[in-house]
């Protein structure tokens, strides 16, 4: 089996971009004027962390030994 170290400051970047998506998607109220509580924000907000770590963990992939 193909393993991969990770670095734990690495794995702490990831944890952390998933936890702001997650509290963005949480905070979004649509009764209030500021643009980063709306679904629209939150849903672009989410997919760009989701593309950033997706490209991480890639990136990781192809460093198997």
């Amino acid at each position: 089996m193909k393993t991969v170290n990770v670095p734990i400051t690495t794995l702490e970047t990831l944890i952390e971009g998933l936890q702001s998506a997650v509290n963005v998607c949480y905070n979004v109220d649509s009764t209030e004027d500021n643009c980063e509580r709306t679904y629209p924000y939150a849903t672009g907000y989410s997919r760009g962390a989701m593309e950033m770590i997706i490209s991480n963990l890639e990136y990781l992939k192809s460093q198997a030994n």
